[in-house]
């Protein structure tokens, strides 16, 4: 056969067509299927040469001769459903021609949109309908199927479902091999056993092992061979119960399923310290990935005191702890912790180089926020260039570019952060679709980096997407559904929807303080924008008690908030004529906010403003007036009339004159 595999389409389809045609033409083989026969001939290195594009067939009644030609001479079909697909009389031509060849049996199908069976479906639009008729001509059956809808199979598992079909072999072998390949000698625990966390729990497989570390084979084949026997036997023991009473099907949670695993390796493995070691550091990092990060932290630091442990096995628990601990806020021990990991895992006693980019890039985002930019980027590209060298389409590779728009993003270069996010989130979703929890988190810094350049209409509608799924994805009391919560607030916030802002804000402290210290950093934005909403709503006191506590964090992570933390603060000050307090709390916001904020103006312009309302409530109206009235100008170039920050500087503008 001159082609493996003919793409059938409709033109309105190209898109997915082109991405179908470089997917299974630039997919590596796994090495040991080389050499055995398949549906396309002896296996080598990469798929036989696939077939695309075609002639424009005008109104002829007939395909055309090479069509004809590429058709007779695949060994495979694969159909690009869709409506478009489905009303096309080509597709449904090439479906019939390759058919009548015999070989019905190597036709696969890529659902792409629409509905497979609308016109059968009660209530559903006949219009919607995917399948091409031709499939179900001659009493054909429905045909295997991936899809690529959103929801659905997305684009990696579809893929290797494709290829599996072509080779003519089984999609989980396929599935196991990316998996080793991808995460460099990494092996799942199983399959089965991680597809049961997803059953019972109702989260999906990504939610729960989006961040989390499979079991490592060992150097040496034996130890490879143990290991992984031990890990699937360990694993079935947490899901098998003894008495079937206690088998509840689906009320079981993720949450029951791990703290069984987690007694159960307290309890044994004595005699085997690294599948114990292996073990328990997997199950901490799915804690942390189900949003339970003190669990996790907690676990991970237990295994570490496990004695016995190889170095490469020491190596990644220090990787997971320092991965934990960034999530907790706590950058400095993630850095002395990934550090540790960093050595140990370039010593050539451990021989774990392949975790040294994941090292580098969790370093560099640590550096990062420890204010350490320049290290934090330099440590990030770092693993950039190793990772773009191993696999440039790599979700590593993608973890990478979120790290680098991170540093870009605290360094306030939004431009090439929203680059950089763009190609991950462009990675994310090709390889593990677009719920995947990481493109989410791609959408919310993508709509920060808009808010950042003042495009506060783009930002809600990427915050507004976030929220639902963010929810759906990892749970309601997932960190990450905070962050969520506390950005779209903070715009309900700025146009004066305080009462609305007040129930998301509230949400988002209390999921945060269950997981993260009360001076965490993830904190200081969401108590800063809740003291602003009780102010709003004339709860004054409540107001301050979020400003004192957005305050002590802010100076503990030396935040970028701490300014106009303290302009608040110096604005309820003054408001209960506490002018020297006030005065005070504004001479050490001023140099900071002119510094931190260098290119908002209108930040040091609300410091004025603030002053000149404590000038106010002191008696010098004079004075008061001269800040004000070009403090107010400027901070109307930025913000729109009815907005927080311009209602409140026109107000005190307004006192200023009809005092004076």
């Amino acid at each position: 056969m001159k082609y493996s595999v003919f793409i059938s389409y409709n033109h309105r389809d190209r898109k997915f067509a082109a991405w179908l045609h470089r997917s299974l033409e630039t997919y590596r083989i796994p090495k040991q299927l080389w050499g055995l026969e398949s549906n396309v001939g002896v296996i080598g290195r990469r798929l036989p040469p696939v077939f695309q594009d075609r002639e424009e067939l005008a109104a002829s009644s007939n395909l055309g001769a090479s069509v004809l030609a590429a058709l007779e001479q695949s060994a495979c079909i694969i159909v690009i459903c869709s409506p478009n697909g489905a009303r096309s009389r080509w597709v449904n031509e090439e479906i019939r021609t390759f058919t009548a060849m015999g070989r019905r049996d190597r036709l696969q199908c890529l659902i792409v949109g629409g509905e497979p069976n609308a016109t059968t479906i009660p209530g559903m639009d006949p219009a919607l309908e995917a399948l091409p008729p031709a499939l179900f001509e001659n009493g054909g059956q429905e045909p295997l199927a991936s899809d690529i809808r959103p929801g659905q199979d997305g684009r990696l598992p579809a893929k290797l479902k494709l290829l599996a079909g072509v080779l003519g072999v089984d999609y989980d072998q396929l599935r196991q091999r990316e998996a080793a390949r991808r995460q460099r000698r990494m092996m799942a625990i199983t399959g089965a056993s991680a597809a049961g966390f997803v059953v019972m729990s109702g989260l999906t497989v990504s939610a729960v092992m989006a961040r989390s570390e499979a079991i490592r084979q060992r150097d040496i084949a034996r130890q490879k061979t143990l290991t992984a026997e031990r890990t699937v036997e360990f694993v079935k023991s947490i899901f098998a119960v003894s008495d079937p009473s206690e088998a509840r099907g689906a009320t079981i949670t993720a949450r029951e399923i791990l703290d069984r695993g987690a007694l159960g390796i307290e309890a044994s493995l004595q005699r085997e310290p690294t599948v114990k070691a292996e073990l328990g550091t997997t199950l901490g990092e799915v804690y942390a990935n189900l949003g339970l990060l003190k669990d996790g932290s907690r676990l991970i630091e237990r295994m570490l005191q496990v004695p016995g442990v190889d170095p490469g096995t020491r190596a990644r628990q220090y990787l997971a702890l320092g991965e934990t601990r960034g999530w907790q806020a706590d950058d400095a021990g993630a850095v002395e912790a990934l550090t540790r990991a960093l050595a140990l895992a370039r010593d050539p006693a451990a021989g774990r180089e392949d975790l040294v980019p994941r090292i580098l890039s969790a370093l560099g985002t640590s550096q990062t926020l420890l204010g350490d930019t320049g290290r934090g980027a330099a440590n990030i590209r770092a693993a950039l260039a190793a990772d773009l060298k191993s696999d440039p389409d790599s979700v590593d590779v993608a973890r990478d570019l979120e790290a680098l728009a991170y540093n870009d993003l605290i360094a306030n270069r939004f431009g090439p952060a929203r680059t950089s996010l763009n190609r991950a989130l462009e990675i994310r979703i090709r390889e593990q679709g677009p719920t995947h929890p990481l493109a989410v988190q791609d959408l919310n810094q993508l709509g920060y980096a808009a808010y950042m350049q003042r495009d506060s209409a783009s930002a809600e509608r990427l915050w507004a997407r976030t929220l639902p799924l963010n929810e759906r994805i990892l749970g309601p009391d997932h960190p990450e559904v905070a962050v969520s919560l506390n950005n779209l607030a903070l715009l309900m916030v700025e146009r004066r929807d305080y009462a609305a802002a007040l129930p998301l804000l509230r949400r988002a402290v209390a999921i945060n303080l269950a997981q993260r210290d009360d001076r965490s950093p993830e904190l200081v934005f969401e108590y800063t924008n809740l003291g602003i909403a009780l102010r709003g709503v004339g709860d004054v006191k409540g107001g301050e008690e979020a400003f004192r506590k957005a305050l002590s964090a802010a100076r503990k992570h030396k935040h970028r908030n701490l300014a106009p933390i303290l302009v608040n603060l110096a604005d309820v000050a003054c408001e209960r004529r506490d002018v020297d307090e006030g005065l005070a709390l504004l001479s050490e916001a001023a140099p900071i906010m002119a510094r931190v904020y260098l290119d908002d103006p209108w930040r040091s312009a609300w410091v004025e403003v603030i002053r000149a309302n404590c000038l106010l409530k002191a008696g010098r109206r004079a004075e008061a007036l001269s800040i004000a009235t070009p403090a107010t100008a400027t901070i109307a170039v930025r913000w729109p009339r009815g907005s927080h920050y311009a209602v409140r500087a026109n107000a005190i503008l307004k006192a200023a004159r009809a005092s004076s």
